[in-house]
């Protein structure tokens, strides 16, 4: 029989993109989320990318997550913020 792997391994870097408005620092706030969650804050890094029209702000955000818990702990606490509109 063949061994059982893991899906994932960690520690490991991951990324999610948080959509919300443009507006009063949305790109720091999504980032501060991810950093209130894991425990490798150093290692957390963001890019951004407007919509046309500059009313919407993606942002991409790398971390490194300890376990499978701490993973899903960061999609549960960004997708649950009321400034965030989508959760990639």
């Amino acid at each position: 029989m063949d061994e059982e792997r893991p899906l994932r391994d960690f520690p490991d870097t991951y990324s999610i993109k948080a959509v919300g408005k443009d507006r009063d620092e949305f790109a720091a706030h999504a980032r501060s989320i991810v950093e209130s969650v894991v425990s490798a804050r150093d290692a957390v890094t963001h890019k951004t990318r407007a919509s046309k029209q500059g009313t919407y702000l993606s942002v991409t955000i790398n971390f490194t997550a300890r376990d499978q818990e701490e993973l899903d702990l960061v999609f549960t606490t960004v997708n649950a913020d009321a400034r965030v509109m989508w959760v990639l």
